[in-house]
């Protein structure tokens, strides 16, 4: 996967430090699907999305900070520490990222079986 491909990835990932949703427009396709496993919920479509993570970023205060970035046979797996006002916090995070066509078209997030203790 060449650098190009991995640049929606790095501006969703920023875009969760900065809560800028507009962000949103120009990494991840119209139809972007996201899983989010811990809560068990799924989000279908750009708006959808942009509403979850606007809700999620404000009651949360999320900040996250990349550990690791891999790309595995075309998914590009990011690891992530997250703070933010929520029970085991902080939190390791893994975002499984599909891209096409320099779009995100699909995100699942899993959290780690293991928190991060400082």
């Amino acid at each position: 996967m060449s650098k190009q491909h991995l640049q929606p990835v790095e501006i969703y990932m920023d875009s969760l430090n900065t809560n800028d949703i507009t962000a949103i427009d120009v990494c991840m396709a119209n139809d972007a699907h996201i899983h989010d496993i811990g809560e068990n919920v799924h989000f279908n479509g750009i708006e959808a999305i942009k509403e979850w993570r606007g809700k999620s970023n404000d009651e949360y205060k999320l900040k996250t900070k990349v550990i690791d970035v891999e790309n595995k046979h075309g998914i590009v797996i990011v690891t992530s520490l997250t703070s933010g006002i929520f029970p085991g916090s902080p939190q390791l995070f893994y975002y499984f990222f599909t891209v096409a066509n320099d779009l995100i078209t699909n995100i699942e997030i899993v959290p780690g079986a293991e928190n991060f203790i400082q």
